[in-house]
């Protein structure tokens, strides 16, 4: 599996010394740099914050939600599945699952539609964690939006029903 990528960036023109015939030459100049690609990036310090409230059962719904992580850090999965999954109670499932929220560990997107923080956990690019965060970062509100479009004007409402004219 491929871990790092390269990135070549032209930088333009310089004229070098040729030492061998003392001639002054043009030459195109590129610069090449490592990127990070398809790994798993943990904050530690978070992690670890999280798992310090988290006990051994509790260890086991960590995990499985671990497991079940997309590549947009999504978990899609009902809570009586990740019972079965990790072989676990409800009421443990429930308790952790309320912890990692609390800790910011995660965030529930909707029902059965739960998000691992990129600040805590992600396996990709810098470009495509931060497109990610931005999404996670979202306040609820901001998530709601309903665009509604009137033939006079384009219009915006929010949740509470206020209109803002765009």
């Amino acid at each position: 599996m491929k871990k790092t990528t390269k990135k070549m960036k032209i930088l333009g023109t310089q004229e070098y010394l040729n030492q061998s015939t003392g001639e002054i030459e043009k030459m195109n100049v590129i610069k090449m740099e490592d990127r990070d690609f398809n790994f798993e990036k943990i904050w530690i310090g978070s992690i670890l914050a999280s798992l310090e409230a988290v006990g051994n059962q509790k260890i086991k719904v960590l995990n499985t939600l671990l497991q079940l992580k997309n590549n947009d850090n999504l978990i899609i999965t009902t809570q009586r599945n990740l019972c079965k999954i990790a072989k676990v109670g409800l009421n443990t499932v429930n308790e952790t699952l309320q912890i990692l929220i609390e800790t910011n560990f995660l965030k529930k997107k909707q029902a059965g539609v739960y998000q691992i923080n990129p600040d805590v956990l992600f396996n990709g690019g810098n470009k495509k964690r931060m497109n990610i965060l931005f999404e996670y970062n979202k306040t609820e509100e901001e998530n709601e939006i309903k665009i509604d479009t009137d033939p006079d004007t384009f219009l915006i409402k929010n949740k509470k029903g206020g209109k803002n004219e765009k």
